[in-house]
């Protein structure tokens, strides 16, 4: 239990402050509430629990006609303790349903604006080797990332810059507190391929409401992003695998048509849910593979919260690139 109100206590002060002052205060109260804390513990070791419960009470409670609808509805404007009431009563009330999805769902983000970060990285990988990419993703949730050459970006720094698809009907925004990025180059992308334990399709209404409802609720903006890189992920051909990432990706390398390219495997927020163990395996794989074509590794939650940018080749594995105080929900950066 220590270990519970100790997460709750984290996500309070560390995720949810200054970005959801519904979930910071609920979290504070759910620390000391015995029968919350009894229903969460029910949520699997594999998940983030702050994230899975909240994202449940959202996907439930928004489909059904009670007072903490309106809550999610209405963020803004709240009385946070009758709030915190209404999310007692809400989950007794529907215990079983909560308890259903902590074992049929999981956290899944598919956060778009993370590419804000990744595009540049992609550029500067592409304008270094000369050859179009072929990006593979594990962790990929809906493969809305996969499409990042399919937003426009604008990067507030000085000067400011902007980069990406002119005429996307998705402009997304960031920060960068970094060294000024001079210059970014559309992207050349050959191949796209997520790999995910469950993909998410977004063409079916509860799968997209699950994703919907794992956004905080006063995240409006990100919300918004969502809806409009839905419509533009059916613009592209990708290919989306369901599975173990180590019995998927040795059989892509078989292959010769990524030949000519240059593979990128990324994730992001996604090994903070690896044990140990796979994530040595996730390395060592990529060593082996390596010597069947040169990859660059993107990754960040492996050691530390930064987004670390290595190249593979030969079996060594060779730091590129760094960057500190890197957002998880894409809204700043750090360049170097």
């Amino acid at each position: 239990m220590e270990k519970l109100v100790a997460a709750f206590g984290r996500f309070a002060s560390h995720e949810a402050k200054n970005n959801s002052q519904l979930y910071e205060y609920w979290c504070k109260r759910i620390m000391t509430n015995e029968q919350l804390l009894n229903l969460i513990m029910h949520i699997p070791e594999t998940q983030p629990k702050p994230n899975l419960f909240f994202g449940s009470v959202q996907y439930l409670s928004v489909q059904k006609e009670t007072p903490l609808k309106r809550i999610f509805e209405s963020p803004f404007e709240v009385d946070l303790e009758a709030s915190f009431q209404l999310l007692i009563d809400f989950c007794l009330t529907h215990s079983d349903e909560l308890l259903q999805l902590f074992h049929t769902k999981s956290v899944q983000t598919n956060e778009v604006q993370r590419a804000s970060y990744l595009f540049p990285i992609f550029s500067e990988i592409a304008e270094e080797v000369e050859l179009p990419l072929t990006l593979l993703e594990i962790g990929t949730s809906a493969g809305l990332l996969l499409n990042l050459d399919g937003y426009r970006y604008e990067i507030e720094q000085e000067p400011p810059i902007s980069f990406g698809n002119e005429n996307s009907p998705l402009t997304l925004f960031a920060k960068n507190y970094g060294t000024s990025i001079t210059s970014v180059k559309n992207l050349d992308i050959l191949y796209r391929i997520g790999i995910d334990l469950n993909i998410i399709d977004l063409q079916d209404s509860e799968e997209y409401l699950w994703l919907k409802s794992l956004i905080w609720p006063e995240q409006i903006i990100r919300k918004e992003n969502l809806e409009k890189a839905s419509a533009i992920h059916r613009q592209y051909s990708k290919l989306l695998l369901t599975g173990d990432f180590r019995e998927l990706i040795p059989p892509l390398f078989d292959t010769h048509e990524f030949k000519g390219s240059q593979i990128i495997i990324f994730h992001t927020h996604v090994a903070n849910q690896f044990p140990a163990k796979l994530k040595t395996e996730l390395l060592t794989m990529l060593q082996q593979l390596s010597h069947i074509q040169s990859i660059y590794h993107i990754y960040n939650n492996m050691d530390d919260a930064d987004l670390h940018v290595d190249y593979i080749a030969g079996g060594v594995i060779q730091s590129v690139k760094s960057l500190k105080d890197t957002d998880g929900h894409g809204k700043f950066f750090s360049w170097n």
